[in-house]
């Protein structure tokens, strides 16, 4: 069964080979026509249909899609010629798999030890023992590296193709083509029926360009508009960088090009808990380059100082510098690491503040003694400190915290001195402030006085005890409205008054409304309380916006039924209710459910606008919208802005579940936009969840500048006047160079880095090879003579010498008292920016400006003492029991 299906897709396959050839074939053929073509190529064995299909790499999608255009019926002919033909003539065995014909030109850096993305659990991580979560490191959680796709994104336009990147080539139209390849280590890009491309070198932004070009040599349409060209990137070449230190998966890893310090961090699995956050150091060909704080990305969303990584980058992590505990009233309980010269006041800015309940007189801090200063007298190694946080404040100090402090900010007392309490009966129950001499009788008149069928005879009063106990004690209302001075008693703090109505004490039954409401509500029942009283009272039904929204078609009364633990549930019309066309008399324990339209229906509707308008975001859908009125309500165009039309994407489903959208190019009324016409021209209305894109005009971008200085006719800054203005150009601009430049050392920043890059072979030897194409915030200076050389690392006497004309690497080496014992290696950096590794039998000549670099051998490891000892006793033993086990074995044969 697997053979017959893999015969049916490699046929498939030629199939749509030999619907390609316009030559041979014209529209409305004949399934002879194609049968005679089959067999006039010789294609009549499952190995030649392999052989094509790998040879030409399509699919069964394609071939059914093709033959349609042909008229044919693409089933009932490879049944009819291919498959039944083939079962009777032959009976080869069915094929279980088809090997891609494909390089994997990555293969040879892969590492074992560091693949991209390795799975870390970094989901949990320690806490100490109150249940304290270290700040920070669970940021790490979510790893945007768990598979390969995250190493695919948005690609700058000014990205260079290079071996090792992965293109999809898409052609539709007139000729259908598609391809997926790697680009070979040479640089060229291999296509079937087209050959190889050299794509190495070139920008993204002008990829698609090339191809077409060089595809329109076998694809005329690509040049008329009838077959169009769609070019992607669908995998980015890694670079190897290393992350050392505290990481969860130390070690080399293979990251995305464009990765920065903390992408870096991502995809080594994150950080222990025991490295630190605050000083993640960065080292570039043995230099320090940068310093990340992860706090400024925890705290503030930003790191100034994440730069793009290059191959061979260091991470390095280091352990975490201290270890303060922070919980109680601060909104984010944790332990916290500080830099030297931060105390109180910036831990409490990355806890993000006190909570309002916080008691700032009496802040406790557990501290651990220090290690110097620790008195012999005393067997104990902590001590408890109290500080005032508000005095502090006032006088402007930020207590200075040590490794191991635990700091707790305790909760404000839950207690009011001043506090009395009313409930029941009365116009405006609630709490109220107790004033001097207050009595029941004058908190009941603050309280706006007594309601109608009020209960004279009993009121209680709660009150706690010394013991902090809740008592009560029943007195007569009467005798207290009536001015009885024995009754009115004086209240205390935190006394609570009770006042009852008659209903209350006769039957405390409640009814209660819920659904869709501001809050559920439960009342209590009378005798011949309607479902109207119950509804109009708890639902605001004089609002237009809530009678809009709320479903009056079907509301339900549940009905608790006697003996029984389910209700029963009466379905009735609210509008014939709101009417009293329809009303019931509720009984206790009764429950209303009020339901919204939403149920079935959307009630709020947006669109989406995105582009180049001066407010991206979401809309509220009004009635008859345009994209014009959107345009308006985002606050119109930008400057680049193309006006003529947008583009409109709209929800749009089939049966087979592939299609989801619907895209439609809208021109806009600009007459309509700026109010020349009262009406829109458009008869394209929005509907809810469109989503609009405004494009900028095609070419559109900032204008670009860069900055000449040193010794040039005229230094400064430049705006360049073409995106492929080259460095030559902008000499001839400024003047020209001056007859002091010294052209070795001359420099070239990109990107706050310098780039290494021969000023002599472009201007005095004129190679055109080594002009290279300015881009934005470029710097370049031409220095004058230094006439010195600069000699570091494993020598006698590391020193700046006087610069001698043809003078080699090992003179000034010789000159700074030759190498230490140390010494293992000699780098030579010329003023160029290139640097060399200096051989036993190479002395170079060293250029004015030069830097002479001798490297360190790495430390030995010391042998542990008694290590071969116990090692060779294992070994001893192990052969021991062997032999053992030999002499029983034999014995027991012999017997």
């Amino acid at each position: 069964m697997i053979g017959t299906k893999l015969k049916y897709l490699a046929v498939s396959s030629i199939f749509l080979y030999l619907l390609l050839l316009a030559p041979l074939m014209a529209l409305g053929q004949s399934e002879q026509q194609v049968k005679q073509e089959l067999e006039k190529r010789g294609i009549d064995t499952l190995e030649e249909i392999q052989a094509e299909l790998r040879k030409r790499g399509m699919s069964e999608a394609d071939a059914r899609r093709q033959a349609k255009l042909y008229g044919l019926d693409y089933d009932q002919y490879l049944q009819k010629y291919v498959l039944n033909k083939e079962a009777t003539t032959t009976s080869a065995e069915p094929i279980n798999s088809i090997e891609p014909d494909l390089v994997d030109y990555t293969t040879e850096i892969k590492d074992d030890r560091s693949q991209i993305a390795p799975t870390v659990d970094v989901t949990k991580k320690p806490d100490d023992s109150d249940g304290l979560k270290y700040f920070g490191y669970d940021v790490f959680n979510n790893n945007p590296y768990a598979n390969q796709q995250a190493l695919v994104g948005n690609i700058d336009p000014g990205y260079i193709v290079g071996p090792g990147d992965e293109l999809r080539v898409y052609l539709w139209g007139e000729a259908e083509f598609q391809f997926e390849g790697i680009v070979d280590i040479n640089g060229n890009l291999f296509m079937p029926n087209v050959g190889q491309v050299f794509v190495s070198g070139t920008t993204y932004q002008n990829l698609n360009q090339r191809l077409k070009q060089y595809l329109s040599r076998f694809y005329s349409g690509l040049t008329k508009n009838k077959i169009f060209l769609d070019v992607s990137l669908t995998k980015l070449r890694p670079i190897r960088i290393m992350v050392m230190g505290e990481s969860n998966n130390p070690g080399s890893h293979l990251i995305n090009a464009f990765a920065t310090t903390l992408n870096s961090l991502y995809a080594s699995g994150g950080i222990k808990t025991s490295g630190s956050l605050r000083d993640i150091k960065v080292f570039r060909n043995n230099k320090f380059v940068s310093t990340v704080d992860l706090y400024d990305y925890l705290i503030k969303g930003s790191i100034s100082e994440d730069l793009r990584l290059m191959s061979n980058d260091v991470i390095f992590i280091q352990s975490r510098l201290n270890s303060i505990s922070l919980k109680g009233e601060v909104n984010r309980q944790g332990i916290y690491e500080l830099k030297s010269g931060e105390g109180l006041v910036d831990l409490l800015g990355f806890a993000g503040g006190l909570k309002p309940s916080a008691h700032t007189g009496g802040v406790t801090i557990k501290r651990i003694k220090p290690l110097i200063g620790r008195n012999d007298d005393s067997a104990f190694d902590r001590e408890i400190i109290t500080i005032d946080y508000d005095q502090l404040l006032q006088d402007g100090v930020n207590f200075r915290i040590q490794d191991g402090d635990e700091i707790t900010f305790s909760k404000v007392l839950d207690k009011f001195d001043n506090l009395v309490t009313i409930a029941g009966s009365v116009f405006r129950p609630g709490e109220y402030e107790l004033l001097e001499d207050m009595t029941i009788r004058s908190l009941i008149e603050n309280a706006g006085g007594l309601r109608p069928n009020t209960y004279f005879e009993k009121i209680d009063l709660f009150r706690k005890d010394r013991n902090g106990d809740l008592k009560f004690r029943s007195l007569s209302l009467s005798d207290i409205i009536g001015g009885q001075i024995n009754s009115d008693l004086s209240l205390q703090p935190d006394d609570s008054v009770k006042i009852y109505n008659d209903q209350e004490l006769g039957a405390l039954q409640t009814v209660s409304i819920e659904g869709f409401l501001s809050e559920p509500k439960t009342v209590l029942w009378r005798e011949n309380f309607t479902l109207y009283d119950l509804i109009f009272m708890s639902a605001n039904i004089e609002d237009l916006e809530y009678q809009n929204r709320i479903l009056t078609s079907r509301a339900d009364l549940l009905r608790y039924q006697e003996g029984r633990t389910d209700y029963q549930v009466v379905p009735f019309n609210l509008d014939n209710v709101l009417d009293k066309r329809f009303n019931a008399v509720l009984r206790p324990k009764d429950k209303v459910i009020l339901y919204s339209r939403d149920i079935n229906e959307i009630l709020d509707k947006y669109v989406t606008i995105r582009g180049a308008v001066k407010n991206e975001g979401r809309f509220l859908l009004t009635d008859s919208m345009t994209v014009e009125d959107l345009i308006l309500q985002a606050g119109g165009f930008v400057r680049t802005s193309f006006k003529d039309s947008v583009t409109v994407s709209r929800e749009k489903f089939d049966f087979t579940g592939n299609q989801i959208a619907e895209l439609k190019r809208v021109k806009t009324d600009m007459s309509y936009l700026v109010g020349i016409n009262t009406k829109s021209t458009s008869s394209y209305f929005l509907e809810h969840n469109d989503n609009v894109s405004v494009d900028n005009i095609p070419g559109s971008s900032e204008q670009r500048r860069v900055s000449v200085g040193g010794e040039v006719k005229f230094p400064g800054t430049y705006n360049l006047e073409s995106k492929g203005e080259t460095l030559s150009q902008l000499i001839n601009k400024v003047g020209g160079l001056s007859p002091n430049a010294y052209l070795p050392g001359a420099t070239f920043t990109r990107n706050g880095q310098r780039l290494a890059f021969s000023f002599d072979d472009l201007f005095n030897k004129g190679n055109t090879k080594f002009d290279i194409v300015l881009q934005p915030n470029d710097e370049i200076y031409f220095p004058e003579s230094v006439y010195t050389i600069s000699v570091q690392g494993e020598v006698v006497n590391p020193s700046l010498q006087k610069f001698t004309e043809n003078l080699g690497v090992r003179a000034y080496l010789r000159n700074s008292g030759g190498k230490t014992k140390n010494a293992k290696k000699i780098f030579l950096t010329q003023p160029n920016g290139f640097t060399r590794k200096v051989g036993w039998f190479s002395n170079p000549k060293v250029l004015d400006g030069a830097t002479i670099t001798v490297s360190a051998k790495p430390a030995k490891r010391e042998r542990e003492p008694g290590k071969f000892l116990e090692n060779f006793g294992t070994i001893a033993a192990i052969v021991s029991s062997t032999l053992t086990t030999i002499f029983l074995v034999q014995r027991l044969d012999n017997n």
